[in-house]
């Protein structure tokens, strides 16, 4: 990479910082490239060079923000052997509330309320979606090839619609999806009523409750850690 395009990367990177910020102080729908030029001491039109519009800019901190989530999925569950498939599960899942708590903003510029007006590429964010929640749908798919997996009790075929054309997940077995929506929705509400403070404040462990509420689940489909 030449100096050039060091400089031109590491402008990228700062106005996505400041970015940051901002959402972080005014909430995720507040972001504006006119905000983010005045606090770069810049002219508004200086950042187009960057990014052509204020879309351009949330969807490459989308992009960042699924792509180090993922990352944190895959480093949680690497130490573990491939037939360990509930204490994978279960370190992705201890992985997944942990990075949402340390990254409040990007969970919710990811799981938030929409932005208004604004439509991301789904060429883009949906295969950027697909590495995260494929940690998880995955190593159920696995199980379920193994004959280790008991879908959830309510699963019936008729339980899914059929996918769509293009959809990421439209090559798991609908018990996989069964079971990785049961999944998702425990793990994801606990994480999701914890970082907004919603959860009672007469509940002193957050995590052990967390803990507790993954295990049932992982019970309910055969793979106990």
């Amino acid at each position: 990479m030449s100096r050039r395009e060091r400089a031109r990367e590491a402008t990228r990177e700062e106005i996505k910082a400041v970015a940051r910020r901002q959402m972080a102080a005014s909430g995720t729908a507040s972001l504006s490239l006119t905000a983010v030029a005045r606090e770069m001491e810049l002219v508004p039109s200086a950042l187009y060079r960057y990014y052509p519009d204020r879309d351009a800019l949330i969807t490459a901190l989308l992009l960042d923000a699924f792509a180090d989530l993922a990352a944190a999925l895959h480093i949680a569950v690497e130490s573990f052997p491939a037939h360990a498939y509930g204490a994978r599960l279960k370190a992705a899942s201890l992985a997944y509330r942990a990075w949402s708590l340390a990254h409040p903003v990007d969970f919710q510029l990811i799981f938030g309320n929409p932005i208004p007006g604004y439509h991301g590429p789904v060429e883009l964010t949906g295969p950027a979606m697909q590495r995260v929640f494929g940690v998880f749908l995955d190593i159920i798919n696995e199980a379920y090839s193994a004959g280790r997996l008991r879908p959830v009790p309510d699963f019936t075929p008729a339980a899914l619609c059929l996918p769509s054309p293009g959809n990421p997940f439209a090559h798991y077995a609908p018990p996989v999806m069964y079971s990785g929506l049961a999944g998702w929705t425990t793990m994801h509400g606990v994480v999701t009523l914890e970082l907004f403070g919603f959860l009672p404040h007469s509940l002193h462990d957050p995590e052990t409750f967390f803990r507790g509420r993954m295990e049932l689940y992982l019970a309910s489909v055969g793979l106990e850690p």
